[in-house]
């Protein structure tokens, strides 16, 4: 897949939203945000969305606390996999938005690599905040493929995934992930991170969004680009 030349830029963006991937944790859902909030609770602490670089930061957080490795990795597993707390946080801001004009545009999927054991807690997670979004259109990690906490097999399942769906582009805010998804794909990414590291090595194919005034990355830049 090439970029058709001799486009405006609003016309690439366009071209590109007409098949779209979109991940789906702090992405669509503000799942950083819900597992800071429980563990701010449980444990007495104060401790910010935005603090959360890595997958491992609740475990950080817990070594923090006096807990040993062994128990702190279990803490940052407890949070991370049950399904029925991560599927508690809400959209973040300008998600649906994009969603709703992306939907309309042409084909898009959401190319999560959660587990695939969480597929079907994720489409109802969709059922009810985007019921436009249909259930077939919601993918989580390839089974035998994705298991917890294995960042590349993660970036893998997303990769194979836009491959199989010949996506165009692809919004993601995991820079590893986005790494891997420009190195073996043609996909354009737009990274929702304010990890500079991948700036200046993909002009052409990515766009960055940090966060502002001290938030956390979201979906609201996107959101007003796809809009009319």
């Amino acid at each position: 897949m090439s970029l058709p030349e001799f486009l405006s830029p609003q016309e690439r963006f366009s071209w590109l939203m007409e098949n779209v991937s979109v991940d789906h944790d702090n992405t669509i859902s503000d799942t950083k945000g819900i597992v800071t909030e429980k563990f701010n609770k449980e444990f007495r602490t104060n401790h910010r969305s935005i603090e959360i670089a890595r997958w491992r930061a609740v475990a950080d957080w817990g070594k923090e606390l006096g807990m040993s490795d062994e128990e702190a990795t279990a803490v940052n597993h407890r949070y991370w996999f049950d399904k029925d707390l991560i599927n508690l946080a809400r959209p973040n801001p300008g998600a649906i938005d994009f969603l709703e004009e992306a939907n309309g545009k042409g084909k898009l999927i959401i190319n999560s690599s959660r587990p695939y054991e969480q597929l079907e807690s994720t489409r109802d997670w969709y059922g009810y905040y985007a019921p436009f979004i249909k259930r077939e259109q919601v993918i989580v990690g390839l089974p035998d493929i994705v298991t917890p906490g294995d960042i590349l097999a993660q970036a893998v399942s997303k990769v194979w995934i836009i491959k199989l769906w010949g996506s165009r582009s692809h919004v993601e805010d995991v820079t590893f992930h986005a790494k891997l998804i420009l190195d073996y794909t043609d996909a354009f990414v737009f990274l929702l991170s304010d990890d500079t590291s991948l700036d200046g090595a993909y002009n052409s194919r990515l766009m960055r969004f940090g966060g502002v005034n001290g938030e956390p990355p979201d979906m609201k830049g996107l959101a007003r680009l796809i809009t009319p």
